[in-house]
């Protein structure tokens, strides 16, 4: 059963999160071990030891400072991560080494998207994306605009979409698009035009 977001209570991405970067992280490993090793055992094979040495050495250290860097990384990653839906706004918090903190309010929100790709719907995992006036205003397809604020690694991602929808719908909006900005002169004119046309009849009369 999923935990229900409470509102001004934070909540973490689920623990399967972790298993998801793992997957990862061996999947990358094992298609650079593919080649790596045949170039290993060539190298023992058709060069001197000493040099065979060498190319073994500037291969495998790397990768496996690399690999022992990510697995050090994920678990600090995971617990960095919090989320909270208050009255007023969103707020994600995470990183490691350099902190970020995205604050978004409900009546800035154009735009929710929900992603979940193949290896995140075996976990049950799904991705939250929120735009916003600012972040969307660059035209194209709203999916391919950049999100102001990404809700990830969570199992109830169907639940929070919701209840950020009834946020947003429950405040008027400041943000308009261009468009709307751009009539609103011309609205205006018009009301003026017809505010004039019953003063000027008002007079004849």
């Amino acid at each position: 059963m999923l935990n229900m977001v409470k509102v001004n209570e934070q909540f973490a991405p689920h623990p399967n999160l972790k298993t998801y970067y793992y997957v990862y992280v061996i999947s990358v490993a094992i298609v650079f071990m593919t080649w790596m090793l045949p170039v290993s055992v060539a190298a023992l094979i058709f060069l001197p030891p000493n040099d065979a040495l060498v190319v073994g050495t500037s291969l495998l250290a790397p990768f496996f400072l690399g690999l022992g860097l990510v697995v050090f990384w994920i678990p600090r990653y995971y617990t960095s991560i919090t989320y909270a839906l208050t009255d007023d706004e969103i707020i994600v918090r995470k990183g490691v080494w350099w902190k970020r903190a995205s604050f978004v309010p409900y009546n800035r929100i154009t735009n929710i998207n929900v992603i979940q790709g193949p290896v995140a719907r075996h976990f049950g995992l799904g991705t939250v994306l929120i735009q916003t006036a600012g972040f969307s205003s660059g035209g194209g397809s709203s999916a391919a605009r950049p999100a102001e604020a990404v809700i990830f690694g969570i199992k109830n991602f169907e639940e929070v979409k919701d209840n950020i929808m009834n946020f947003v719908r429950g405040i008027k909006p400041v943000a308009v698009e261009a468009k709307a900005e751009a009539k609103a002169p011309e609205d205006l004119n018009r009301q003026m035009l017809a505010e004039l046309k019953k003063i000027r009849k008002a007079l004849e009369k």
